[in-house]
């Protein structure tokens, strides 16, 4: 008598679904391997043929972005957790799931750049960490939210106050201009109006504290470099992720 063979199917996961799905079982397919993110990507795009080549092209090197994009989140996540800087169970917690979701949601939509990639996995995992107490994981998530709104530029003019905040205080009698002349010269572009572009939004966050005078020329000196409580918190948890991103 032959021997029985068994046969087994193997659903194939779809990617939405991994970040649509509060599944421990789909979150582990994705961290262990997100490669085939990258490979299901660029043959979509490919997928529409001449038209992807000419009218489309560039949503081919979209989605190997959002795919390298995909790897590297599911790489630090993995690393974080075997380095018992993250819960195994993350997905479990109030904002867990709800950040992990936002966070992928981001780059499949947006394609966010390095510099607010950065600050959102930052605070993703200031929300995530294993230690992390309940007013942690709600300051986390607020925080998260923050992130998704700044641009590259309004997160470079807020690195380079909290730089320049490390250094000591402002010089008696400045006024916005000073600030805005010293972060620009603190980011080596020197260009005033790029830093007045950037400082509405900052402020708008509560990040930065609101200029003074009437004319709007002055600023609060008994600040950090004008930075809010919100806004140290913020640079804080960047220099965490960064510190233990590399540790070990």
């Amino acid at each position: 008598m032959a021997e029985e063979k068994k046969t087994f199917v193997v659903k194939k996961r779809d990617v939405s679904e991994i970040i649509r799905l509060r599944d421990p079982e789909a979150l582990e397919i994705f961290l262990n391997d997100p490669i085939p993110v990258i490979s299901q990507a660029i043959i979509e795009f490919m997928s529409h043929g001449a038209v992807a080549l000419t009218g489309r092209g560039v949503r081919i090197v979209q989605g190997a972005l959002k795919g390298e994009l995909f790897q590297q989140v599911a790489k630090e996540v993995k690393d974080l957790q075997e380095k018992g800087k993250i819960d195994k169970n993350f997905e479990q917690r109030k904002y867990g799931f709800q950040s992990w979701v936002e966070l992928l949601t981001v780059i499949d939509e947006d394609t966010p750049d390095e510099d607010r990639f950065e600050a959102m996995k930052a605070m993703f995992y200031s929300a995530n960490r294993i230690n992390a107490t309940d007013g942690d994981q709600i300051l986390g998530y607020q925080l998260f939210q923050i992130a998704k709104r700044l641009s590259s530029n309004e997160l470079l003019v807020l690195k380079a106050t909290s730089e320049m905040s490390r250094k000591g205080p402002m010089r008696p009698g400045s006024g916005f201009r000073d600030w805005a002349m010293d972060v620009a010269q603190q980011l080596g572009h020197n260009l005033v109006s790029l830093i007045e572009h950037a400082e509405r939004a900052l402020v708008d966050n509560q990040l930065l504290s609101e200029r003074t005078l009437p004319d709007r020329s002055g600023i609060q000196l008994q600040d950090k470099w004008r930075l809010t409580d919100l806004g140290i918190r913020f640079c804080e948890n960047i220099e965490r992720y960064r510190i233990d991103t590399k540790a070990g």
